[in-house]
């Protein structure tokens, strides 16, 4: 996915663009927008200061990650390909703007999965 800006919400603290806000509850992930074009992602549940990666697929599935420190997690993907990776701060919700421009990415699938835990979130469509 070419993402061509990342873009804060004012209120919070950011890292690359994708802010925290106060809320836990399950891991969860909500998107909003129009694909192509600009996709709000919003998370709340996961852990603070943990790494998490969003990560794009075709169609829903399921993934068994085969190698690296979350082997053997199983991911509600098809297929699957990291957009990107965060750190967490405060205390584990945030939102961030971005903007995809690759209209092949829209029709898929986003989920999260933490680093750590390997927690994964719902599957949700891309918009």
């Amino acid at each position: 996915m070419k993402i061509s800006r990342l873009r804060a919400i004012a209120g919070c603290g950011c890292v690359l663009g994708l802010c925290c806000s106060a809320s836990l509850a399950d891991y969860t992930l909500t998107l909003t927008g129009t694909c192509p074009g600009r996709l709000t992602l919003e998370w709340s549940g996961a852990t603070p200061d943990h790494v998490q990666g969003f990560i794009w697929g075709t169609d829903q599935g399921h993934l068994l990650l085969r190698r690296g420190p979350c082997a053997g997690t199983v991911l509600g993907l098809g297929r699957g390909d990291w957009i990107y990776l965060v750190k967490v701060l405060g205390t584990g919700s945030g939102s961030g703007v971005v903007y995809a421009n690759a209209g092949n990415y829209c029709g898929g699938f986003v989920q999260l999965i933490e680093g750590g835990t390997c927690r994964t979130s719902n599957v949700e469509p891309m918009p």
